[in-house]
This record gives structure tokens, C-alpha cells and sequence, in this order.
């Protein structure tokens, strides 16, 4: 991790610039959702957020990717979270005329979501995305030390890159300590094959620390975890 990204990751704080929207649909589709004996609904599972106001109205059939009033992405961090697609819907379109087409370029930051509670929340958009998006890097609202037990991941930076799968060495997830020890967020280099998990959410114990010559950690990272099935 650069030391920009290090600086923007350390500078995550509430009340930002930036006109935070909340959804007014939130849907998914894949996983439980597509085995009849556990969810018999046609369509993907919807639960309505919030009510539009005035003309608007909140869509809440799956929209593609493209659409002007809804997000479409992936996450990680338990066994099962790669089963799934996530739909965020807006009851106004939420990109603007300035608003370019992503590059797909590595690192490009496409929109950033904040989690609160169970919701999670639009804090920016960077590009249009015109496919899926994947997680990019988390930002944490305080620094955390590496014995943290608890995986503080609340600000959520999403991609439009290709995601490259992690090898049996690579790390799936990667914490570089600020100057004052603390940790402030992570990023995903990788996504783990389908076997796997990136295991974020059951962070303790898990971290492993690199160490230069000097003998100074300089990161932590996590490896892909076999799944439970």
C-alpha cells in the first residue's frame, strides 16, 4: 500500500463532504436465494429501505448493472458472500452529468459505500461502473492495533477492476501500520477461489505480520480460508 493511500485510509472520519444517499431498496440474488427448499420467491430476495418521495419511485426488480438508479457489487469476508449479488436502489439517479465512465483501470476507485449498523450507506461516486463492482479497499473510523478482535471495517471503497484470485500464498486481505502503530484500513489485492473465503470477519488471531530486514512489521495480512462447504 502507497503512502496515499495510507493517508486516505488514516483520514476516514464522519460528517465528510460528500451528500451521503441511503438506499430505498436493497436486494440480493445467488446463494440461499437460488435453492428452491430454502427461498421459493420469484426473484432475488427485496427489502424496501425507505419511501420515495413526490414522482419518484423505488425500482425493486433486478435492475442491470448500467442502470442510473442502482449499484450492483460484491463483497467479502464470510464463507458463503461470494454466492451472492447485491443491489443497492436509489430513488433518483444517483450519477451526475460530470460523472465519466470507469477506466477499469488497477486501484480505481468506482463509488465508496459506509456501513451503519445493517444499513450501508452511498457516501461517493467516482465513475459509472458498467459492470459488477468489487471490494477495493475498507477504511476503519479509528486506527485498531493488530491484537483488535474485531474486524472495524466500515468504509467500503469498490472497484470496477478485474480482480485478479489469490494464489495458496498470497494474502486476500492487507494492513499497512500507520507511523503512529495504529491501523486505519485494508486493502483486497486478490479475491479467493471458490473454495475459499477471505475470513475479515474473523480477524482475531489471524493477522500475519511481515517484517523487514530491520525486524519492523511493515504489513499484515490475511490468507483465504477453506470453506465450511
Amino acid at each position: 500500500m502507497n503512502v496515499n493511500t495510507v493517508r486516505t485510509l488514516q483520514h476516514y472520519r464522519p460528517g465528510r463532504r460528500w451528500r451521503t444517499q441511503a438506499p430505498c431498496a436493497w436486494l440480493e440474488r445467488g446463494g440461499i436465494f437460488n435453492i428452491p427448499k430454502y427461498y421459493s420467491a420469484p426473484g432475488p430476495f427485496v427489502q424496501r429501505r425507505q419511501t420515495c418521495s413526490g414522482r419518484n419511485r423505488c425500482p425493486l426488480t433486478w435492475l442491470p448493472p448500467q442502470d442510473l438508479q442502482a449499484l450492483t457489487f460484491r463483497l467479502i469476508g464470510t464463507d458463503d458472500m461470494r454466492d451472492y449479488e447485491f443491489q443497492a436502489h436509489f430513488c433518483s439517479p444517483i450519477y451526475a452529468f460530470h460523472h465519466r465512465y470507469c477506466t477499469g483501470e488497477e486501484g480505481e476507485i468506482a463509488f465508496e459505500l459506509r456501513q451503519t449498523g445493517t444499513w450501508l450507506m452511498l457516501d461517493r461516486i467516482n465513475c459509472r461502473c458498467l459492470g459488477v463492482a468489487d471490494v477495493e479497499r475498507y477504511g476503519y473510523s479509528k486506527g485498531v492495533l493488530a491484537t483488535d478482535r474485531v474486524f472495524r471495517g466500515n468504509y467500503i471503497q469498490m472497484t470496477c477492476s478485474s480482480r485478479p484470485k489469490c494464489s495458496e500464498e498470497d494474502f486476500c486481505y492487507v494492513e499497512t501500520p500507520s507511523t503512529d502503530g495504529y491501523i486505519y484500513g485494508g486493502r483486497v489485492p486478490c479475491i479467493c477461489p471458490k473454495e475459499y473465503y477471505c475470513p475479515i470477519y474473523f480477524i482475531r488471531n489471524k493477522r500475519i505480520p511481515q517484517v523487514n530486514d530491520g525486524g519492523r512489521v511493515i504489513s499484515y495480512g490475511l490468507r483465504c480460508k477453506r470453506r465450511m462447504y
